[in-house]
C-alpha cells in the first residue's frame, strides 16, 4: 500500500509498507524481558511484507493489545535507533476487513536482514 501526499506545488510520494500480523509473547530464552519484566511479542505475518515483527512487551500490555488478534502494522526506522527496525501497530482488523486487506497487501512475506 503506497500513500501519496501533495504539499504546496510539490508531490511527495511516501512509501509505507503495511502488513497484517497476529502476535504471541515469546517464551524462548533467546529473548530477554524489558525493564518491567515483560517479554517481547513477535508477530506472524498474515499478509503484506514486513521487515520485522518484534514488539515491546510493556507497550503491548499498556496499549491493551491482545495475542492472536489481527492488527494492521508497518515498519519504520526510529531516528534514535537507526540500526533497529521498529514495528508500529496501527489498528485492530476485523474479520470483515481481512479479505480486502489481504487482496491489497498481497501474500505474507517477512524479510529480515541479519548482521553478518
Amino acid at each position: 500500500m503506497v500513500c501519496s501526499c501533495t504539499i504546496s506545488k510539490h508531490v511527495h510520494v511516501i512509501s509505507i509498507i503495511m502488513f497484517l500480523a497476529k502476535f504471541q509473547q515469546v517464551t524462548s530464552d533467546k529473548f530477554t524481558a524489558d525493564k518491567n519484566s515483560n517479554m517481547p511479542y513477535i508477530g506472524e505475518v498474515i499478509a503484506g511484507k514486513a521487515t520485522g515483527t518484534i514488539y515491546n512487551g510493556t507497550m503491548f500490555v499498556r496499549e491493551g493489545l491482545e495475542s492472536n488478534k489481527l492488527y494492521l502494522c508497518d515498519n519504520h526506522i526510529d531516528e534514535d535507533y537507526p540500526d533497529n527496525v521498529q514495528t508500529r501497530i496501527i489498528s485492530a482488523v476485523s474479520l470483515l476487513e481481512v479479505k480486502e486487506l489481504r487482496d491489497q497487501l498481497g501474500s505474507a512475506k517477512l524479510e529480515v536482514s541479519t548482521p553478518e
